[in-house]
């Protein structure tokens, strides 16, 4: 190659922080970045969507399920605007993003010329950390850096504003910048392990709630090994962005809900409350209940510093690695209890698990199968997917609901088993469905998401074409009466509330446009065989399930 440019050393040291994919929209293939990518490099794959906030959550996606930071090239100006809700889910979830976008030449920029903008304050509130370029020698540097903030706790998005006549300008002679080898962070202090182990050894009743640092810092595995110990009831945190907490195991009793008169009423019998890498905080109204009662004793363990007693009420908190406290934590524990303990442990254990049994059996029991030309209620759609899809299978929903919660019906077992948001963006799962794909190919992803938020980017369904990826759109259609999102209030039963009726919308229609196959049920009768068909045909599929208006 005659000449090296700068965009050609941004993509070498790409290369070098382990980047595969780079996610942008057609815009973005008019960068320089892309323009290399597309040119020299084999092995960093472009991968076009038909719009920027869809490229940002493929991203997403990706950076979830494989670990990775997703990096996204977004065109000048216009291009970040769109895109920054993909910023916003990132800043919320705590993933991992690079996002990379043109900006116009420096030496025209004072003259405002088109699709210039101060693109660094654009992104600021939400983005960990933002530069813009300056000379094509600083490159490696800013890119090594952006990895570095992207992936420190918090982890989160960060933006590189990157001028095209820097990313062209030559660049002879310089050099990639090796990421180095990071130790991780390292368990809690001694004593405060030491005080935690004392409270929760001396708990008549204590409890877990498995917080999304849990799934995110993989420490699922030593969660569960406490929980066990202790012989208690855990909990997952209200809006799981992972499998924080195996939903089959005997002792999860749930998610916690967003209500927060609810979660108060289901904290209202713990005496000791360990809370393990949570990050959404249910603070209450004047005139609302406190989550945790002002007698029990709470315990903080996060790994991002400032979450740990900032709102909730704490006694004990701790910023360390979740993984390795645990460990220590279940060490400790074991030094000081005695066999009396142990057994009063197993007689704990087994009312916790008698109780939570108990539940799923009661819940079970209200439930009925519904007459065969009835229409689809919600928990019998997730409960016949569950049936029919492979347990292998990946799950990426953005469907926030209390009951039924698709997290606790459905079988979340392992780690990459469920991925969700917790920002109540819009189109989230479409696109973050293809991301997932993107990092295990060779799975069979389900993305379970609602009309209302299928319609906000269905130009998605026209990236899962172009590609042939293995993605099963489920959307629940009910005419858009309930979002299926996070909400400031909940109004039930809007009269004001604009249906997706006038006009109607055909989804089959619109996914066949772009050369989707898709399906259409409305009844109890035809939803299995919906479903197989589905999975059994090869490449993306769409099926729009009816369901009842209500959601009892």
């Amino acid at each position: 190659m005659a000449d090296h440019l700068a965009s050609h050393l941004l993509l070498e040291q790409l290369a070098a922080e382990g980047t595969r994919f780079i996610f942008g929209s057609l815009s973005s293939a008019h960068s320089p970045l892309i323009a290399a990518a597309l040119e020299v490099r084999s092995d960093i794959h472009y991968l076009a969507a038909l719009h920027e906030q869809i490229a940002g959550t493929m991203a997403i996606g990706y950076a979830q399920a494989s670990g990775r930071p997703g990096v996204v090239s977004l065109p000048a100006a216009t291009g970040l605007i769109n895109g920054l809700s993909s910023l916003y889910v990132a800043k919320r979830g705590r993933i991992p993003l690079v996002v990379i976008a043109d900006q116009q030449d420096t030496r025209i920029l004072n003259e405002e010329p088109p699709l210039s903008g101060d693109l660094c304050e654009l992104a600021r509130p939400v983005a960990k950390w933002v530069c813009e370029l300056r000379t094509p020698s600083e490159i490696p540097r800013q890119i090594r850096r952006a990895f570095h903030e992207a992936l420190s706790p918090p982890k989160g998005p960060v933006f590189i504003s990157a001028p095209v006549n820097i990313l062209l300008a030559q660049t002879p002679g310089s050099r990639v910048i090796a990421p180095p080898q990071t130790s991780p962070l390292g368990a809690a202090e001694s004593t405060f392990l030491k005080k935690a182990a004392k409270a929760l050894v001396s708990a008549k009743r204590p409890c877990v709630i498995a917080g999304n640092e849990v799934s995110l810092y993989s420490a699922r595995k030593e969660c569960v090994a406490l929980v066990e110990v202790l012989g208690c009831p855990a909990f997952s945190e209200p809006l799981p962005t992972g499998v924080n907490f195996p939903n089959r195991h005997p002792q999860f009793a749930g998610v916690m809900p967003l209500d927060i008169h609810k979660a108060s009423q289901l904290m209202s019998s713990f005496d000791v409350i360990l809370l393990l890498g949570v990050q959404t905080r249910l603070p209450s109204n004047l005139g609302e209940p406190p989550l945790f009662p002002p007698e029990s004793l709470v315990v903080q363990l996060n790994v991002e510093a400032g979450l740990a007693g900032r709102t909730l009420p704490c006694d004990l908190t701790a910023i360390a690695d979740v993984t390795e406290s645990l460990s220590r934590l279940r060490a400790e524990i074991q030094v000081i209890v005695d066999t009396n303990w142990v057994a009063a442990v197993k007689q704990r254990a087994n009312r916790s698990i008698a109780a939570i049994a108990k539940h799923r059996q009661e819940v079970e029991e209200s439930i009925t199968f519904p007459a065969p030309n009835a229409p689809i209620p919600l928990i019998w759609l997730l409960r016949l997917l569950d049936a029919v899809r492979s347990q292998k299978s990946m799950v990426v929903s953005d469907v926030v609901c209390d009951f039924p919660n698709p997290f606790e019906i459905l079988c979340l077992e392992n780690s990459s088993a469920y991925f969700s948001s917790n920002a109540g963006i819009g189109g989230y799962a479409l696109a973050a469905a293809l991301g997932v794909q993107w990092s295990s190919p060779e799975s069979s992803v389900v993305c379970l998401t609602s009309d209302e938020s299928a319609l906000c980017y269905p130009q998605a369904l026209w990236t899962a074409s172009h590609y042939g990826l293995h993605v099963k759109f489920v959307i629940i259609n009910n005419l858009g009466r309930a979002n299926f999102s996070v909400q400031l209030a909940a109004i039930p039963n809007n009269p004001n509330r604009v249906l997706l009726d006038n006009p109607a919308i055909d989804l089959p229609e619109l996914a066949r446009s772009m050369r989707v196959p898709s399906a259409s049920v409305s009844t109890i009768s035809a939803l299995e065989s919906s479903l197989q068909q589905m999975f059994e045909t090869p490449g993306p599929y769409v099926l729009d399930v009816h369901i009842e208006d209500t959601l009892d």
